[in-house]
């Protein structure tokens, strides 16, 4: 189903999520104030205010950090042309500082999309998409100007040594996975390596490998013509009936359901 929404928050403590997450949309992310550390994949980014993060649908992320204030566009890939996308994915790996004539310009037009959100007309999604694409187009004008990329947080050993182990992770969840396995590999105790990555990434380790096989089979059932046996086997499950209960148990669709619904 394609759809558009402008989404307005801010928290005027601080908030940190409890696990990385994903989405079937981009979720194009603008702080317009406070500063946030973005978790996208395996790296950390240090995002301050007037910036602008895209992240493209099924890539596992979270942010934390004190007050802040921003406002998301989530939008359907299906509404997007090729350019934009392309334009979408080069950003979603550095991130955007806009100067403060274009951040102004583009935070008029996102109130001007949570303000068609609440109001909810018939028309709101069309009006909206049209706001996004016209802030899309003032981005994509900008990057030959002096916008400046995000750099990746300066860590302590502690989160250094997490996202070794997150990039490794994320590079070998095909393969059986154990406690024991990440504790060679890291010269760790279990004891440590798990209070380690908890303080970090605020879930345990296989709840993140746990989230990262159901994102990667979620995005194989809706881009690819694979069977449900092999996206089973290339995720990492233990056999294609495993796979369809915990799938069907996190999502409320069976696999091939979840396909059809594309």
């Amino acid at each position: 189903m394609q759809f558009i929404e402008f989404e307005k928050r801010i928290e005027e403590h601080s908030m940190w999520m409890n696990a990385p997450h994903s989405h079937e949309y981009y979720e194009l992310y603008f702080l317009r104030k406070g500063e946030r550390s973005l978790f996208v994949e395996s790296a950390m980014f240090s995002v301050p205010e007037n910036t602008f993060f895209a992240i493209p649908p099924y890539l596992l992320h979270k942010t934390e950090g004190r007050g802040y204030e921003r406002i998301n566009i989530n939008i359907s890939p299906e509404l997007l042309d090729a350019p934009q996308q392309a334009f979408l994915r080069q950003v979603g790996s550095c991130g955007l500082r806009m100067d403060n004539e274009t951040g102004g310009l583009i935070f008029r037009l996102l109130d001007k999309g949570v303000e068609l959100q609440l109001r909810n007309a018939s028309d709101r999604q069309e009006n909206q998409l049209i706001l996004a694409k016209a802030i899309l187009l003032l981005l994509s004008e900008q990057t030959a100007a002096p916008l400046h990329a995000v750099s990746a947080v300066t860590a302590g050993k502690q989160e250094t040594d997490v996202l070794k182990i997150v990039f490794y992770l994320n590079t070998h969840f095909r393969e059986p996975l154990s406690l024991e396995t990440l504790s060679r590999e890291y010269f760790l105790s279990k004891a440590t390596l798990c209070g380690k990555f908890r303080r970090v990434m605020h879930c345990s380790i296989m709840e993140y490998v746990a989230g990262l096989r159901l994102t990667k089979a979620k995005q194989l059932l809706r881009y690819s013509d694979k069977s449900v046996e092999e996206i089973a086997e290339e995720c990492g499950y233990s056999s294609p009936n495993y796979f369809g209960l915990i799938f069907k148990k996190e999502v409320g669709l069976s696999p091939l359901n979840f396909r059809k619904s594309r």
